[in-house]
């Protein structure tokens, strides 16, 4: 595969990843306007609400990592064990979205991406260090 091409997918998967993290956050304001906590304590919505929205703020964050600095690493060896952090990061995220949200679909998207995104970009770091 073109190797421009190949990034370009790593960059759109890793922005579609962004864009997930926005709508979780958008989904988590959701039941506190309608008023779909309300049967939690205070302590319980707060916790709930704080959560969610790191949830989606670690999609976004390391979704733009990806997408902005995937091209340096390639260039930057010494940065592959910082960028692999942050597909471990969204790993643990994607994984523990579908182990508490079974039911949930956009658990499941998540997942699919961040696996499908960890593919791309392993394989994309990886064959370029090799040529």
């Amino acid at each position: 595969m073109n190797k421009t091409r190949q990034s370009n997918y790593v960059r759109m998967i890793a922005m579609v990843i962004a864009t997930m993290g926005v709508i979780h956050i958008a989904a988590t304001f959701t039941p506190l306007i309608n008023g779909g906590l309300e049967v939690l304590s205070s302590a319980k919505q707060q916790a709930i609400t704080y959560m969610s929205l790191m949830c989606g703020m670690l999609l976004i964050v390391c979704g733009s990592l990806v997408a902005i600095f995937h091209n340096i690493v390639k260039e930057h060896p010494f940065l592959r064990r910082p960028y692999m952090f942050i597909y471990g990061a969204l790993s643990i995220d994607g994984i523990s979205a579908v182990a508490f949200m079974p039911h949930n679909p956009f658990a499941w998207l998540v997942l699919i991406f961040v696996g499908s995104l960890a593919i791309q970009a392993t394989y994309s770091i990886f064959a370029a260090s090799n040529h």
